[in-house]
């Protein structure tokens, strides 16, 4: 299933969801407002994609350097949101 990511208008946070293609969230998963969300394409997904067709490296290369900066994009994300998770307890 794909992941899409939500944010909410009301909370103005974003969170990612599991869902089939014909799905949609209408609830905030944050803050159970009903109504404000606004499906949004992942920052990472964009940003890899226009930095690699602007590239006149081999896809060898390509690959392996995106592969790389998604390893430390995630590594950044899951300290954030521990971070954030201890701050929330």
């Amino acid at each position: 299933m794909p992941k899409y990511v939500y944010f909410c208008k009301e909370c103005e946070e974003s969170f990612e969801i599991k869902h089939s293609l014909q799905k949609t969230c209408k609830i905030c998963q944050l803050c159970n407002t009903e109504g404000q969300l606004e499906r949004r394409p992942s920052s990472v997904f964009i940003r890899k994609k226009i930095s690699n067709l602007s590239t006149k490296s081999r896809p060898g290369e390509i690959i392996k350097a995106t592969i790389q900066e998604i390893k430390s994009d995630l590594g950044k994300e899951q300290q954030r949101l521990k971070n954030r998770s201890l701050e929330d307890v």
